[in-house]
């Protein structure tokens, strides 16, 4: 079994003060995919949370935030090329959500002649790629993703050092799950009614005219929600919500 040198075991260590340090509702907040990337090199991080059963994205976020819009192509279309990404096909068919690089997959001559690469991988920028997920139904998956341009690939060390993090990252979520999920019976049927708007990405205005009631009570019924699950935005209540449910 490979085991981490001690340079290794200190970044681990710097890594976890600074990540406990930082505050919010949040379990993986930007300023945490900052230290993430600091930890393992490379250009952009990103946390997803998915549904890939009803094919839904829950949650995510990317550090450097300006990326988000470069990955916001309208262009890609993760639901109707999953099935040809290597990493969805691993986590999926086995339940595996240990660190693994693109490279454990398929060569570079393998990767630029697949059509994944033509509608996936090129349009960003991406040609090397390492994954790391926490133990999770496919109904509510939740990986970190890091990507790289055309240069170095991940290292072992780099996936061991993530794997090593996996149960530290767990119990931050599950710190933030217990935080902020109340007793599901503090929630009325109109306060989830709006969340579950809310978490599709309806605006206050929109959430109004679908259940015909004004934005002023819409935003009346959010501020009631927050108080409840102790949050303090609209992102935070609807993961508190999902918790619940």
């Amino acid at each position: 079994m490979q085991r981490l040198e001690a340079a290794h075991e200190r970044r681990i260590g710097r890594f976890i003060a600074e990540a406990s340090a930082i505050e919010g509702d949040e379990p993986f907040p930007r300023a945490l995919l900052a230290a993430l990337q600091t930890l393992v090199p490379c250009d952009s991080v990103i946390y997803s949370e998915l549904d890939r059963v009803a094919q839904r994205s829950l949650h995510g976020v990317m550090f450097p935030a300006e990326k988000e819009d470069e990955s916001s192509d309208d262009g890609l279309d993760y639901w109707g090329i999953r099935h040809l990404h290597p990493f969805c096909n691993h986590q999926e068919t086995t339940g595996d959500w240990r660190a693994c690089r693109l490279s454990d997959f398929v060569t570079r001559r393998q990767l630029r002649s697949s059509r994944v690469y033509d509608e996936w991988f090129r349009p960003l920028g991406v040609e090397r790629y390492l994954a790391v997920g926490l133990d999770a139904p496919l109904t509510h998956t939740k990986c970190f993703l890091f990507e790289r341009g055309p240069g170095t690939d991940f290292d072992d060390s780099d996936g061991l050092v993530l794997n090593v993090l996996r149960p530290y990252l767990a119990m931050r979520y599950a710190v933030a799950a217990k935080r902020c999920a109340p007793p599901s019976s503090e929630l009325t049927a109109r306060e989830r009614e709006i969340v579950e708007l809310v978490g599709e990405g309806l605006t206050n205005a929109e959430v109004a005219e679908r259940l015909w009631i004004s934005p002023g009570t819409v935003r009346r019924h959010l501020e009631n929600v927050y108080g409840k699950l102790g949050v303090r935005t609209r992102t935070a209540a609807v993961r508190a919500v999902g918790r619940l449910s």
